[in-house]
């Protein structure tokens, strides 16, 4: 019985591993194909080039909470830039999800601190963090109620500057946030988990 334990919670933790690794990779495979160029375009990749003090941009959104289905969804940002290291950035994203027999929309709301580590050049790896307001419409079997959650957010990027006036980036982080006030199937109050994965795809314009 013991073996069999051990072969299970291993097959489990190769399970999450797999889960993790496919959304962290589209930002891992970015920075390595990058990296991979000849000498004349990793020179290009160092340039330098003026993001401007603003820009806005939208994104497609990939989220994987604890206890709901993963999904992709849309969502806009807008960066300050007040520093060649650092920016702020605000993001708002539409969430759908269904928490057991519950439908449960969500809108996010972060604000982001980014430190860029190779500031002021065509390319850039930055790490992030902020805090995000969510609010969140649960429709259950009996009832449907508005709640007000928050939550921290870590995590990390990189950015590319296509000229002056267009970029693209990918963006992961991980969010802590409160759980969903919902119902089980027994109709019973029951609280779910919302953490979880988040990969980001943008497109940005520079001003």
């Amino acid at each position: 019985m013991m073996c069999d334990a051990i072969r299970s919670r291993s097959k489990g933790w190769r399970g999450e591993s797999s889960i993790l690794l496919s959304k962290v990779l589209p930002v891992v495979t970015m920075a390595v194909v990058l990296f991979s160029f000849p000498q004349p375009a990793a020179a290009w990749l160092l340039d330098d080039v003026d993001k401007g003090f603003l820009s806005i941009g939208g994104h497609a959104t990939y989220y994987d909470p604890l206890d709901a289905g993963d999904e992709w969804y849309g969502g806009a940002h807008v960066r300050a830039h007040i520093l060649p290291t650092l920016a702020i950035e605000g993001l708002v994203d539409y969430r759908d999800n269904d928490f057991g027999n519950n439908d449960v929309v969500t809108i996010p709301v972060q604000a982001s601190a980014l430190f860029y580590l190779l500031p002021g050049k065509r390319f850039s790896p930055f790490v992030l963090g902020g805090a995000g307001w969510y609010y969140t419409d649960v429709d259950s079997p009996t009832d449907d109620d508005t709640d007000h959650r928050f939550g921290l957010h870590a995590g990390g990027g990189v950015q590319l500057m296509l000229n002056e006036r267009w970029s693209v980036d990918g963006t992961y982080r991980y969010v802590w946030v409160e759980d969903v006030k919902a119902q089980d199937v027994n109709f019973s109050n029951k609280d779910f988990e919302d953490d979880g994965h988040m990969v980001t795809i943008g497109l940005n314009l520079h001003f």
